[in-house]
């Protein structure tokens, strides 16, 4: 396979919301079971892979939110993205388990929930349905969310942090 037709694949699965609403409805027309996750993704890390693989146990089908550049440095500051919403957005596309990325500019997920129409929404345990900024969607729409636990030790926050320090440390010492 071409490389060109290799990037052409990657960046046919990163679709806007209209069109992977499109999907998830026939998706769900054939019986299958859509899976919705949502996040910043700046540095994907291993903590980042839980929630796609339980989304893939619990569905037939992961879509997952992306948040573009400007809502990412809203909600986490000027000195981020680290990465660009392109390269996260192919990274995201890249993983087998997962189907479409789509990018939104809100702040929450509310919209794509509405949206999309998934059976899970899965987020990390980092959250609780009280603390979930789409609560009340997932309450109206019946959506039902799986709170996936956290891989400790493994945070966006975390790697920034000890590649500010100048740190590193040894993951393997620590399993």
């Amino acid at each position: 396979m071409k490389t060109t037709r290799m990037w052409e694949d990657l960046e046919s699965r990163v679709i806007p919301a209209q069109a992977a609403a499109e999907e998830a409805k026939a998706w769900r027309r054939a019986g299958e079971i859509v899976a919705f996750t949502n996040g910043c993704f700046d540095l994907l890390h291993v903590g980042h892979l839980l929630p796609f693989l339980w989304a893939r146990r619990l569905a037939d089908h992961l879509i997952v939110g992306l948040n573009d550049d400007r809502s990412v440095r809203n909600l986490k500051g000027p000195t981020r993205p680290i990465l660009p919403e392109r390269d996260r957005a192919l990274m995201l596309a890249a993983l087998r388990m997962v189907d479409r990325v789509v990018l939104f500019s809100e702040p929450t997920a509310d919209r794509l929930l509405w949206t999309l129409k998934p059976h899970f929404y899965v987020k990390g345990g980092d959250y609780r349905l009280a603390t979930l900024p789409e609560k009340e969607t997932v309450l109206a729409t019946g959506v039902r969310v799986i709170f996936v636990p956290l891989v400790p030790g493994h945070s966006t926050s975390g790697i920034i942090a000890r590649i500010g320090d100048g740190r590193r440390e040894d993951r393997a010492a620590t399993r």
